[in-house]
């Protein structure tokens, strides 16, 4: 045998890093022949050698080192990964996409003229719910050199018409009433609704709380409801029209309901109800029904054939009745009905002062009953719900005078209440001026009909 048999070998430490310094791996080679065993500093000064300085695992070297763990890699070091910061989002609580359906009620009836192509929506309502980004954290290699992190981008949000962001940019918002669409992209809100077409069974009855616009007209048996404007272009035959606002219908009127807070103005009116809180103007009326919480003009040809008109204030027409003695009834600052609804008024705030009185009595009961000891949570809340309804009756109250006021002021200006005709008006036409009556019999001409001292007369214009 020769020399070098016999040889001591001192053991080894051979150590590897993978390219992007995240995991150290070491394998000892054992000694030979009495040479000398593997020592921590000899680990040591390998780890340095590859500039490892981080995420070193002192355990699994020292069992290494223990336990002989010749010829085996074992994992030394590992990094610390970055964690990567999280994309904003913004998560809609509407469909981006608008399917005109009809809606069917619990029975499962379907009703094809309520297709819902309106969502309507208020202000502040929110549509979308924005989370912000986060920049993460960096991490660390094992030759201690910063890893950086991707920082999360913020969401892309459209702003659309009539939205906007809530001051922290958590919310999309509705910033007007209006109709939502999702459109080009982004959520809008419209405050006018634009019907291109008629209102018919390829649009159903429309409810919209901004102002509805009809390029066309408004078909038989279908409605438009308003909170605002309602604005038809071509005519409204055998429909039912609310709006809070005014009503104008271009052409004209025909077998129709028309109700609104506003004024109402017609090309013509034909045997149709009109119901406004202030003046309805139509180039005619030829029967049906019309109140006015102020005036009724008859513009152009000006003509009041047949029906029956009521008038707060004053009525105005080209010519009233008809050669063919036409039944007409016109009825001016309806004292029956301000009357009416001024007892109706009264009668109710004496209603809401009773129970006001007696919540009164109750929250005085319970006040003094919490002197004594502490109200149980059912008597606290009795109590706050008490006070809650006194402040709202206590409003309402309020209301209603203001309006049993008003109406106390126009009753006392009946007396300059008049009905103009600029041409003629003809028998058959019955004139209610406050408690007077008059029965046309003769054709008048150029005149005003007013009170004077015997009850109503007419005055040359």
């Amino acid at each position: 045998m020769s020399e070098t048999t016999n040889t001591p070998i001192h053991a080894t430490v051979e150590i590897s890093v993978d390219p992007n310094c995240t995991t150290a791996f070491m394998e000892i080679t054992g000694p030979l022949n009495g040479g000398l065993d593997v020592t921590m500093d000899m680990i040591r000064s390998a780890m340095n050698e590859k500039s490892i300085s981080y995420g070193i695992d002192e355990e699994a070297i020292k069992n290494a080192i223990d336990m002989k763990m010749y010829g085996i890699n074992i994992c030394i070091a590992s990094w610390t990964a970055p964690i990567n910061g999280i994309d904003g989002e913004i998560k809609y609580n509407f469909d981006k996409d608008s399917v005109v359906a009809p809606v069917e009620d619990e029975s499962g009836t379907v009703d094809y003229k309520n297709l819902g192509i309106v969502k309507n929506i208020y202000k502040g309502t929110v549509i979308g719910t924005i989370s912000m980004p986060t920049e993460g954290e960096p991490g660390m290699d094992i030759t201690g050199r910063v890893v950086p992190q991707h920082i999360g981008v913020p969401a892309r949000v459209n702003v659309g018409q009539g939205t906007a962001l809530s001051e922290d940019g958590t919310e999309l918002v509705a910033s007007v009433d209006g109709n939502l669409r999702y459109l080009n992209g982004s959520f809008v809100v419209e405050e006018e609704l634009f019907i291109k077409g008629d209102v018919d069974v390829a649009t159903g009855n429309i409810d919209f709380i901004g102002t509805i616009r009809v390029k066309g007209s408004v078909c038989e048996g279908y409605t438009l409801n308003s909170r605002r404007d309602i604005f038809v272009n071509g005519t409204v035959t055998g429909a039912t029209i609310t709006a809070d606002g005014d009503v104008t219908v271009k052409l004209g009127s025909i077998n129709s309901s028309i109700t609104c807070k506003g004024n109402v103005k017609l090309g013509f009116c034909e045997n149709s109800n009109i119901h406004a809180e202030g003046d309805v103007e139509s180039a005619a009326f030829m029967g049906g029904e019309v109140f006015a919480g102020k005036s009724i003009l008859a513009t152009g040809k000006g003509a009041m054939m047949g029906g029956k008109y009521t008038a707060l204030e004053n009525i105005e027409a080209t010519s009233i009745g008809s050669e063919g003695y036409a039944k007409t009834m016109i009825t001016l600052g309806n004292n029956a009905i301000l009357s009416e609804e001024r007892e109706t008024l009264s009668k109710k705030n004496d209603e809401l002062e009773d129970k006001f009185d007696q919540l009164g009595k109750i929250l005085t009961t319970l006040q003094e009953m919490a002197k004594a000891a502490k109200l149980p949570p059912e008597r606290e809340q009795m109590k706050v719900e008490a006070m809650k309804s006194r402040f709202q009756i206590q409003g309402e109250i309020k209301r209603n005078q203001a309006r049993i006021n008003e109406i106390e002021q126009l009753l006392e200006r009946k007396q300059t209440l008049s009905v103009s005709v600029r041409r003629e008006i003809y028998p058959g036409v019955l004139i209610r001026i406050n408690s007077h009556i008059l029965q046309v019999n003769t054709v008048a001409s150029h005149c005003k009909a007013t009170i004077g001292s015997d009850g109503i007369t007419f005055v040359p214009l």
